[in-house]
C-alpha cells in the first residue's frame, strides 16, 4: 500500500505558533510570502509552489479531508515552500501575520452563500477587505475568482474605502481545481475574476490573545452538571456533551465557542486533585485563545460550582 502522504511537515499546529508568526524562521528564508484562502484539495496550491519555488506559501483550510489530500499533493512536489493551517482565514490574518508582510492573497471559488439569509457568512465584507489590505505589502494584491456572478457583484460593492483599486474581468476556466472542473463538465463556460491592488494602507492592528484561566472548586457532582448556553456581543458558547469517568474522577466537557464567524470545538476538563476539583482546558487542545474560549471556561466553572448547590 502506498503512503497516504509522505510528510506532515507542511502542516502547522497553529496553537504552537507565535502570534504574530515569524514566517522567515518557519521557512528558514526571507522569500516573499503569499497566502491562499480555502485551498480545497490543493490543486492550485501545489501548482503555485511548483511554478514559484522562490516564493513561500501559507494556505488556510478548515476541512481535514481536504488538508489530507493537499498534503499528499504537496509531497509529490519535492519542495519545502508551503505550510498549511486548519484555521479560519479571518483569525489567521488577525493574529499570525504582521502588517505589510504578505505579497499576494489568492482565493478561488469561495462559498457564495447564495440565500439571502446566509449572506452574513460571506467572507469578503468591507471589514475583511480592510484586514487583507493591512496585511499586504504596499502594491500587494488580492485575487478572488468565483463561478457565481451575484457573489462577485456583492464583493465589488464592498470595495469602497478599503484602499484597493479593482480590475474585473470574465474568464474561461484556467485554474484546474476540482470544483472548476465540475462546473465546466456541467456546462458552465464563464467565470469571474477580481484583482484588487493595494493603493493605500488601511491600518488594522493585531488581535491580542485572551488570558485563559484555570479554576479550582471544592466539590463537584457530575449528575447535577447543568450548562447554560451563553450568547452576548458576538460571543457564543454552546454545550455539546459531558463524559465522566467515576474511577478516575475526571469529567470531559465538550463545548463550541464562537467569536463571530470563528467557531472552535474545545474540551474542558474537570478533574479531582488533592486541592479540590480543577477546571481547565484539556491537554493538547489546539485552539485560538479568544474571548469565547475564555468565556467557555467561565461557563463550565459556573456550571460545576452550581452542581453542588
Amino acid at each position: 500500500m502506498n503512503a497516504f502522504y509522505v510528510s506532515l511537515k507542511p502542516f502547522l499546529n497553529h496553537g504552537a505558533l507565535g502570534r504574530p508568526t515569524d514566517w522567515a524562521a518557519i521557512f528558514a528564508n526571507k522569500s516573499c510570502l503569499e497566502v491562499e484562502i480555502g485551498f480545497g484539495n490543493g490543486e492550485y496550491l501545489a501548482m503555485l509552489s511548483r511554478a514559484n519555488p522562490q516564493v513561500n506559501f501559507v494556505g488556510f483550510e478548515q476541512y481535514c479531508e481536504r488538508i489530507h489530500r493537499t498534503l499528499r499533493k504537496l509531497s509529490r512536489t519535492g519542495l519545502d515552500n508551503v505550510r498549511v493551517l486548519r484555521l479560519d482565514a479571518r483569525a489567521g490574518l488577525e493574529r499570525y501575520f504582521s502588517p505589510k508582510t504578505i505579497s499576494f492573497v489568492h482565493c478561488l471559488y469561495p462559498p457564495p452563500w447564495p440565500k439571502k439569509s446566509d449572506v452574513k457568512h460571506r467572507l469578503f465584507t468591507t471589514d475583511f477587505l480592510k484586514l487583507v489590505n493591512s496585511r499586504l505589502i504596499d502594491g500587494g494584491a488580492l485575487k478572488v475568482v468565483t463561478d457565481h456572478h451575484p457573489y462577485m457583484e456583492w464583493v465589488r460593492e464592498n470595495i469602497r474605502d478599503t484602499g484597493f483599486s479593482a480590475e474585473f474581468k470574465n474568464i474561461r476556466a484556467k485554474y484546474g481545481t476540482k470544483f472548476e472542473k465540475k462546473w465546466v463538465e456541467g456546462g458552465q463556460g464563464e467565470f469571474y475574476e477580481l484583482l484588487l491592488t493595494k493603493q493605500a494602507h488601511i491600518p488594522v492592528g493585531l488581535k491580542e490573545d485572551n488570558l485563559l484561566q484555570s479554576y479550582l472548586i471544592d466539590r463537584f457532582n457530575p449528575d447535577h452538571f447543568g450548562f447554560k448556553d451563553y450568547s452576548q456581543e458576538g460571543v457564543a458558547v454552546s454545550f455539546k456533551e459531558i463524559l465522566y469517568d467515576a474511577k478516575k474522577q475526571v469529567a470531559l466537557v465538550h463545548v463550541i465557542a464562537c467569536d463571530g464567524p470563528l467557531a472552535q470545538n474545545i474540551r474542558i476538563v474537570i478533574a479531582h486533585s488533592s486541592k479540590g476539583w480543577r477546571v481547565n482546558l484539556a491537554e493538547g487542545t489546539m485552539l485560538m485563545p479568544t474571548m469565547a474560549v475564555s468565556q467557555a471556561l467561565e461557563c463550565v466553572y459556573q456550571a460545576a460550582q452550581n452542581s453542588i448547590a
